[in-house]
């Protein structure tokens, strides 16, 4: 992290670097995932005396950021300076507020398990940082049981980590010594509170200072129960006109009989390279040199009880030679009956009928995969290394419908309909990212209203656990999408007959993965929010 270019004055430069190396003591995964080994072989702590020394530096760097003239910079400074200083607030408030390592294991295990991922899928010839990892672990364990109080949401999410970690670990008997012992006594525990939010104080505050967003919690939902309105509306219109689904052949039923791993990775390859070229044809957006290929693989243990078995991406790193990414997919089951084999292979062959339309565009092209992959190419590190949840997830969401507008999933009815589906389940996660988080809904009034269940039978499934787990995770994907709709109609009305879909796309990637708000200032000349 000392040699990374960072741009601006050498004030800036101090305390910029300052915010990312505590961002990286606090998640390592984040030095990983942009390849800096070196400064990832740590793991978190959190004990009394680690936390008062993150913040104080956090605060001594919001402090120098505080005194700087960055209204006088340029905009590409001030953009720098306001995405810096975001990023400073958001880990200050965690440390001293929001406090979730209290009561959160996965504060600990999860940016350990993504952070061995890592090391495993770009740097596995870096033995010695992956041994010095696992020999703090134990230490790590001791100070988990010392500072932590976890509630029962938080012991059955900590345990799926848990039992994936051991998986990436298994030449290291110290750290798995550790790391099972803990396991069972979170077992064994029986603890009266089911779950804890961050409260609609603290959710607020994320939307404004954190996510720089427009919206407050009550207006989004305002806005999703609108958009909700309007896809229901639009899916019935449709659902009559569906085509019936395409046959097997015979080879399809052969193929499913015999399918093993490599083949079943196969199908999911075979698609991307499908939905690749149609990218390519329709002419929707630059793919820079650079730009390298996505491919399927199995979704590792130790995140799978984050993400689900499938639904996840990684990008290559920024300092890395791999310009591959990975779509971490289903696992392969050699038990699977022959009904799924052959679901998968409709599903995977004939896509453009079926929800992997979008599911592909999303953690592929012109998705995840294209756009971090562009920002992974941008020389300026603040917007390559740093990067908002909104904005990615917004992104990769907006490109299933681009990509579907420009003819990329076919002319089908039900492309379209998929289309919508996958939207509409975005949607809906506001509903009770929201009402969870401000505490007025309880998680299980959350899956009953998700399943349409009667009261206290849905299923309190991991998507729902999102909203404890993650706070604000479940919006990025509507609130995202929203705001590129509204900049991309704003730049049709100001550019006139100078605008095109790939003029937008282009410039819109271009300025790298930062809130929406800094490409409205970069593409339409808005101000930059101020500070506080």
């Amino acid at each position: 992290m000392k040699t990374v270019q960072i741009p601006g004055t050498p004030a800036f430069q101090r305390s910029a670097r300052e915010i990312m190396c505590v961002r990286i003591a606090v998640q390592p995964n984040d030095a990983s995932d942009a390849g800096l080994f070196d400064d990832a072989a740590i793991v978190p702590s959190f004990s009394p005396a680690s936390v008062r020394g993150l913040l104080k530096r956090t605060r001594g760097a919001l402090k120098e950021l505080r005194r700087m003239p960055w209204r006088d910079w340029s905009l590409e400074r001030q953009i720098d300076f306001r995405w810096v200083y975001a990023r400073g607030k958001e880990v200050e408030r965690k440390l001293s507020v929001e406090k979730s390592c209290e009561h959160r294991p996965a504060d600990w295990l999860e940016p350990l398990a993504y952070n061995l991922v890592a090391f495993l899928t770009y740097a596995p010839e870096r033995t010695e940082a992956i041994d010095t990892i696992a020999e703090k672990v134990p230490a790590m364990v001791a100070e988990m049981r010392a500072v932590c109080v976890p509630t029962l949401r938080d012991i059955e999410i900590a345990d799926g980590i848990l039992e994936g970690l051991v998986q990436l670990l298994p030449k290291h008997p110290a750290a798995l010594e550790a790391l099972e012992a803990y396991r069972n006594e979170l077992k064994g525990l029986s603890p009266k509170e089911e779950y804890r939010v961050v409260g609609a104080k603290n959710y607020a505050w994320r939307f404004k200072h954190a996510l720089l967003l427009e919206w407050t919690p009550e207006e989004l939902l305002a806005l999703a129960e609108k958009e909700l309105a309007a896809v229901d509306a639009a899916r019935d219109a449709l659902r009559r006109h569906r085509e019936a689904k395409t046959e097997l052949t015979e080879k399809d039923r052969a193929d499913a009989a015999g399918m093993a791993r490599d083949s079943f990775m196969g199908l999911y390859d075979a698609m991307v390279e499908g939905q690749t070229a149609a990218l390519k044809e329709s002419g929707l957006v630059t793919i820079p040199e650079g730009v390298g290929p996505i491919r399927a693989r199995e979704t590792p243990k130790a995140i799978v009880p984050l993400t689900g078995d499938g639904g996840s991406m990684n990008p290559p790193p920024v300092f890395s030679k791999s310009d591959v990414g990975y779509w971490n997919v289903e696992n392969f089951n050699p038990e699977w009956p022959l009904e799924k084999r052959e679901k998968f292979v409709y599903d995977l062959r004939y896509y453009n009928e079926t929800a992997m339309a979008p599911y592909s565009a999303h953690e592929g092209v012109p998705g995840h995969h294209l756009q971090l992959s562009i920002a992974r190419l941008n020389p300026n590190r603040l917007r390559s290394m740093l990067w908002d949840s909104l904005m990615v997830e917004g992104w990769a969401l907006y490109a299933e419908q681009a990509f579907w507008e420009a003819g990329g999933s076919g002319p089908s009815v039900a492309a379209h309909l998929e289309t919508l589906d996958s939207w509409r389940f975005r949607i809906r996660r506001v509903f009770y990212d929201v009402n969870v988080e401000t505490g007025r809904w309880t998680l299980q009034q959350a899956a009953d209203w998700k399943h349409a269940a009667e009261p206290g039978k849905g299923k309190i499934d991991p998507d729902v656990l999102r909203t404890v787990n993650w706070p604000t995770q479940l919006i990025g994907y509507f609130t995202g999408k929203m705001q590129i709709l509204r900049l991309k109609d704003d730049c049709r009305k100001k550019w006139g007959k100078a605008y095109s879909e790939r003029r937008f796309h282009d410039e819109f990637l271009a300025v790298g993965s930062v809130p929406v708000v800094f490409a409205r200032a970069k593409l339409l000349g808005e101000p930059l929010p101020d500070l506080d």
